[in-house]
């Protein structure tokens, strides 16, 4: 489900912090269930159902309009091209977009139809978040209107930020001393802003105001690159989300009969839309600029007075990252003293049999020396090992086992000086992952599309293989290869490649069109 509250007033930057951000793709699908399914509906959410067999399946029922292609093909753009976007930067106008600065008694008015949509519904979804699970048909368009009244100065901030090619918050994060404390509210806020968006686009639906819903829909496009562009994978997520929480309504356009067709609007976006190179160098060296005495520790032996001072940096770098670390600050410099004692056999195991250092040359390294440089060789190797397969293709990645699957086992085994391994690398698979999911969205939804080019140029039959369209379906970007696509008596079904434990599927049905 969408989530119905902040993760928190004020999010902290850390891949740790990446994790927590609950990047939701769209959330099951559909009016009617495949006949004989053996999975279980457990949950609606608009238009779409959630299904839990084997694994979760996201379904949706597409009853399309026939359409052929746009003329001019180029005409419609989501996000605009470099030569079109104006100079400026977008960040402005998203900080404009997100702050009500003077504006009290629309912020005092909308927080009071919360709350007493809140008190009305009891234990229930209440308004405004559940018209995100609500479908177009059965949306109360007055209150909407009442509602988003109070946002009325957000369109015109956040056509501007669609329209700038740069999006720069002047972070100057290598300057800052702590980055695992550096805030990053305004971020959570462009997400709560992309909810209200995606609302004003459900009532242009409702409303047969296609144009604008596409331009609605285009805005909440440009957020994913635009907060590409920061240097946190927490920014990347939260664009990410932004970008999905408009492909979850994205297919209301494909069956509604005023509705352009949008093959060559999708064609257009960047490919992949959520790009993540930026962020992956910084996060790359994430550890070594949060704890930045770890960039000292080498094979010159050091004598042990130095290694105080180093645990007492090692200690004060640490505070308030969050667990597990705050277990080991909470120890104390004496107890951390101890903890390294008690490791040190195990990492110069490390350090002989997986580094290839001799015993010898570790003999004339102090205790906490050899520790550390266990610390620091193992999240290098684990490291790099996971940020390497991020310079595959798409498909090649996704066949890729990643490290961090076997990275509970050797926890076990090295212990204490796996520990920001353990912390900091999950994180880097699960960006990636959303960057996929997102990418292979847009490729299904445009193959809809170019199926709606089908139905307009053949008698509106469904074709019988993806091979027959005359607009390419682009490949499943998990595999490289062609989606799916079954044609059965009640329409035809296009799945995407399982991503993973997760699979689209969508069920496409035929309308006549209008005469």
């Amino acid at each position: 489900m969408l989530n119905k509250t902040p993760v928190s007033k004020f999010l902290k930057h850390s891949m740790l912090a990446a994790m927590l951000i609950s990047v939701v793709p769209s959330k099951g699908y559909s009016q009617e269930s495949t006949a004989g399914s053996p999975e279980e509906v457990v949950s609606r959410e608009g238009a779409w159902e959630n299904l839990r067999g084997r694994i979760t399946t996201l379904r949706r029922t597409v009853t399309l309009v026939p359409k052929a292609e746009h003329k001019p093909a180029l005409s419609i753009r989501f996000i605009p091209n470099s030569f079109n976007a104006k100079p400026g930067n977008a960040a402005i106008y998203y900080l404009k977009a997100g702050g009500f600065f003077e504006q009290t008694a629309a912020i005092q008015a909308k927080r009071k139809f919360e709350d007493d949509s809140r008190a009305a519904a009891g234990e229930g979804d209440f308004a405004p978040y559940v018209w995100l699970e609500t479908e177009v048909k059965d949306l109360p368009v007055e209150k909407m209107k009442e509602y988003l009244a109070y946002t009325s100065f957000q369109p015109l901030f956040l056509e501007e930020a669609a329209s700038r090619l740069h999006c720069d918050f002047d972070r100057q994060i290598k300057n800052v001393e702590n980055p695992v404390g550096y805030l990053l509210p305004e971020i959570q806020a462009i997400r709560d802003t992309a909810r209200i968006q995606a609302m004003r686009y459900l009532l242009a639906m409702a409303e047969n105001r296609t144009d604008d819903a596409v331009k609605i829909l285009g805005q909440l496009f440009a957020m994913g690159p635009h907060l590409c562009q920061e240097p946190f994978l927490v920014s990347n997520l939260v664009g990410t989300a932004c970008v999905n929480i408009g492909l979850q309504q994205a297919f209301y356009l494909s069956e509604h009969p005023s509705a352009p067709n949008l093959y060559w609007a999708i064609a257009q976006l960047p490919k992949p839309l959520i790009q993540i190179e930026q962020s992956l160098a910084y996060e790359r060296e994430f550890l070594f600029e949060q704890v930045k005495a770890l960039r000292e520790v080498d094979t010159i032996p050091k004598p042990d007075g130095y290694w105080s001072e180093f645990i007492d940096r090692f200690t004060a770098a640490i505070q308030g990252i969050g667990a597990p670390f705050d277990q080991l600050e909470s120890m104390g410099k004496a107890g951390i003293t101890l903890a390294i004692g008690s490791n040190v056999p195990i990492a110069r195991e490390y350090l002989v049999e997986v580094e290839g250092m001799s015993s010898d040359a570790l003999d004339k390294l102090p205790n906490a020396q050899i520790f550390f440089l266990a610390m620091r060789r193992f999240y290098e190797r684990y490291r790099d090992e996971e940020f390497k397969y991020s310079f595959l293709p798409e498909n090649a990645r996704n066949k890729t086992k990643s490290p961090t699957s076997k990275l509970a086992e050797v926890t076990q085994r090295y212990g204490l000086i796996t520990l920001p391994t353990s912390v900091f690398l999950p994180a880097v698979q699960a960006a990636q992952g959303a960057s996929l999911r997102t990418q292979q969205q847009l490729a299904m939804w445009q193959t809809t599309e170019a199926i709606r080019h089908h139905l307009a140029t053949h008698d509106n039959k469904l074709p019988a293989t993806l091979d027959e369209l005359e607009l390419p379906a682009p490949n499943d970007p998990l595999t490289n290869g062609p989606f799916e696509y079954a044609i059965h008596a009640a329409g035809a079904t296009l799945k995407g490649a399982e991503n993973p434990g997760l699979q689209y599927q969508l069920e496409l049905r035929t309308q006549p069109a209008n005469p």
